[in-house]
């Protein structure tokens, strides 16, 4: 009875002993993070909004601020807004720079101390003692326990685990830098996705023109024809050519729908929602740079070559931290243990060890030396990597420059001849009315006036994705994510 009421005991005890150690490794994994440099718990928390609370205001709520009469009427501005909130693409950055952060953690971590617990019970089939005549020594029982603390700090890793360290903040680094690329690259995918719906609109404004002229015409045809003036063939051909408008008009229509449709995809909006453009197709001010100086701001700031930039540099740290592992491994490691059943409990169940213990691998089948080969060849792929990005981006900002300059042309010759067509159109329906003109010429000429329409608002199209294409190329960001939180903050 006695001995079963002091083994429970022995139990209750190492339960107990257990559960506080426990609870002291659950506080030490809490504070960890509190390790983490003010620089990048700043950078993330202001990068992804949804760190310590800060989650952005959703899509719905951001769209009913912009809604009117039932419709949601959206500018350029506004729709780069939404998009660097709440584009796919950019919330899945978001979530690989926070993924970037944890290996910093875990990098730190490695060169901290480790603290750790240990448990365990072991029965034996039957006690181990020695027998001397009449005495007997047990040297163990057949239950044994132990549990203890663990304390583990490396001293040399032939620098390893800091060029570690450094090599997941130079990686961090790229992520950043790679998400201000892709958030350029969503900048021109929403700028061109609202021009192409802005260009929808003008092709069904003369689509609506074009049916209104004809509609117009058809009246004076008929009171001709009535009159006998002009044959009927002239009223049955004007009436083909305002059934055919009317189904050019009906495809102008289908197209709105469909450009609206990609845009909304763009915003992460729905797509059921009944969406108006506030901004029309105009001619924006170009730069007045050349091409020269665009192509030296361009490698002096796109995010790109700075992103491998640090990848060179994460490349370096990965090269020292293989050749690091030519070098010993020196770590010091201490011990507190509770244990019984073990004849170590004979001066009392309580025990400390403390030691320094070194490894240096002297044959691992060429392992290392593979690593640092490894090593090598990556940071040459990245430098190659630099070199055709830099000839990528001078190519970029050519063509986006010399597109450009062909839009500028194609504007002032489509002006030109929207001009002309429209003073054509005019004397030709009133040679018309006046009996001097054909029905022919009318028809021919309203047909030329909506391709000349239809032709300006392409060269206006043209021009405007084309500098925003130069935008991109170049690396300028037409709207600035800090820009877009103090605008949100102060409405």
């Amino acid at each position: 009875m006695r001995k079963t009421f002091r083994t429970t005991t022995r139990i209750m005890v190492l339960l107990l002993a257990e559960g506080g150690l426990l609870l002291m490794v659950g506080c030490a994994s809490v504070r960890t993070p509190a390790h983490l440099p003010h620089i990048y718990s700043g950078a993330i928390a202001e990068a992804s909004p949804e760190i310590e609370g800060k989650r952005p205001p959703s899509s719905g709520e951001a769209l009913r601020k912009l809604e009117k009469d039932g419709n949601i009427h959206l500018s350029l501005s506004d729709c780069l807004k939404i998009a660097l909130q709440h584009n796919y693409d950019i919330r899945l950055t978001r979530e690989a720079l926070t993924q970037a952060d944890t290996k910093i953690t875990q990098a730190r971590s490695a060169m901290l101390p480790f603290l750790g617990a240990e448990a365990s019970y072991t029965r034996l089939d039957e006690e181990l003692s020695f027998s001397m005549g009449p005495q007997s020594l047990t040297f163990m029982d057949r239950d044994q326990y132990k549990a203890g603390l663990v304390i583990r700090q490396p001293i040399f890793t032939g620098g390893r685990l800091n060029a570690a360290r450094k090599a997941s903040q130079y990686s961090r680094d790229a992520q950043v830098q790679g998400n201000r690329a892709l958030e350029e690259e969503v900048v021109f995918q929403v700028t061109r996705a609202y021009r192409t719906a802005q260009l929808a609109e003008a092709f069904q404004d003369v689509a609506v023109e074009a049916v209104e002229l004809l509609k117009a015409h058809e009246h004076d045809v008929a009171i001709l024809v009535e009159k006998g003036a002009n044959p009927e063939i002239d009223l049955l051909r004007t009436r083909t050519e305002l059934a055919n408008a009317r189904k050019e008009l009906n495809g102008a229509d289908n197209a709105v729908d469909l450009a609206y449709s990609a845009l909304k995809n763009l915003l992460s909006m729905p797509l059921e929602e009944s969406v108006r453009l506030t901004e029309a197709l105009v001619r924006s001010p170009g730069p007045e740079a050349d091409l020269s100086s665009l192509t030296e701001l361009a490698l002096s700031q796109r995010p790109e070559l700075s992103a491998i930039d640090s990848q060179v540099a994460a490349a370096e740290q990965a090269l020292k931290a293989a050749r690091g592992e030519y070098l010993p491994t020196i770590a010091l490691e201490g011990r507190y243990e509770y244990m019984e059943g073990d004849f170590r409990d004979l001066e009392g169940g309580d025990h400390w060890t403390i030691g320094v213990g070194a490894q240096l691998p002297l044959w691992n089948w060429g392992e290392t030396a593979a690593k640092v080969r490894e090593a090598k060849s990556q940071l040459v792929q990245v430098r190659i990597q630099r070199d055709k990005t830099t000839d990528r981006i001078r190519l970029e900002v050519r063509k986006a420059f010399l597109d450009l300059g062909k839009a500028e042309k194609n504007i002032e010759a489509a002006e030109s001849a929207l001009n002309t067509a429209k003073e054509a159109y005019r004397q030709a329906r009133a040679r018309y009315r006046a009996g001097e003109g054909t029905n022919t010429d009318v028809l021919d000429v309203r047909t030329a006036l909506s391709r000349a329409e239809a032709n300006h608002a392409q060269a206006l199209f043209d021009y405007n994705v084309a500098l925003a294409a130069l935008h991109r190329a170049v690396g300028v960001m037409v709207i600035e994510p800090p820009d877009i939180k103090e605008k949100e903050s102060a409405e």
